[in-house]
């Protein structure tokens, strides 16, 4: 079955990976462990092969601690079901460390997947204008003030607050085009009741790295750091706050416009163009992600991996 649906590859007939001469033969039982392995055929070598030998999610070896591919197998199919914990150690009797690291195991791959798919992302084609979304959200908080990991950061006793924040990019009728990138804010103070929208420094850097000459409308909130000049790009954006403006000589407080209806004209030249604004698509992105990463004591701000429930 794992054969079948590519997780496991075909070693029948491929070369010997210890002595790079013979040829693997079919599985077959090795006598000594009881195993289906696969035999080489060189006179010289002779040795058995594991299907998952090189795997970069199953593992080998002997000892107590060791697991057969049959329950890391079973381990598998349960995290990709989203099985919690406590019911995958009395199902397969593993402990917490075995299911952490196939856990951690899975999400490395997610990440050079993701990481590999997102090198081929292009938005727009530069022929037509095309409506991008842009904007950032955080996750979660951190005191660092008696983490020894990130003491160096500390510069001020007053803030030592770490923020877990990303920015996305993504455009609109094509959701495969979700980039995502980790930014690194300024240390709060522990009141503080977020680090701030994007740095002016860091949008510059991947709004040019994505968006140059592309000829894409980029609808983001008001945050005056999308305001930064990127060649081929149009900036709009919508107020997500209340405004106390004049009327009639009284103050009044108009709400917020999260969707509204505007005409741009095209940078050297007399057309233009109708969009509609918003960051609707990459809110609900959020929205999506937020509901799936689950922040505990493994995953905190500043952590290596984000982990999805």
């Amino acid at each position: 079955m794992l054969v079948a649906d590519k997780i496991l590859p075909k070693w029948k007939g491929k070369t010997c990976p210890h002595c790079q001469v013979g040829i693997l033969s079919d599985l077959c039982v090795e006598k000594r462990t009881s195993l289906y392995k696969h035999r080489c055929s060189s006179r010289h070598c002779h040795k058995y092969v594991s299907p998952h030998h090189l795997h970069p999610v199953f593992t080998q070896g002997t000892g107590p601690s060791s697991r057969g591919l049959q329950i890391q197998a079973s381990l598998l199919l349960l995290k990709l079901l989203r099985v919690p914990h406590p019911a995958i150690h009395v199902l397969l009797n593993v402990n917490h460390k075995a299911i952490e690291d196939m856990e951690t195991r899975i999400c490395d791959l997610r990440k050079a997947f993701v990481e590999k798919q997102e090198k081929n992302i292009v938005f727009g084609d530069g022929k037509t204008w095309k409506d991008v979304e842009a904007d950032e959200a955080t996750f979660d908080r951190r005191d660092i003030s008696q983490d020894v990991d990130f003491k160096h950061l500390v510069k001020n006793n007053k803030t030592t607050t770490m923020w877990e924040q990303w920015a996305g990019v993504i455009q609109r009728g094509r959701p495969e085009t979700l980039i995502l990138s980790r930014l690194k804010p300024k240390l709060t103070v522990k009141r503080a009741p977020g680090p701030g929208a994007i740095r002016r420094t860091e949008w510059k850097t991947l709004g040019t790295k994505l968006l140059k000459d592309r000829k894409v409308v980029l609808h983001t909130d008001a945050a005056r750091s999308y305001k930064a000049k990127i060649d081929g790009v149009i900036h709009d954006k919508v107020v997500h706050a209340k405004k106390r403006v004049k009327r009639n000589g009284k103050f009044i407080w108009q709400n917020p416009k999260y969707v509204k209806v505007v005409t741009h004209k095209i940078p050297k030249s007399n057309k233009k163009i109708v969009v509609k604004s918003g960051t609707q698509i990459i809110d609900r992105c959020w929205r999506f992600l937020k509901d799936r990463v689950r922040v505990n004591q493994h995953t905190k701000a500043g952590s290596r991996q984000l982990v999805p429930n």
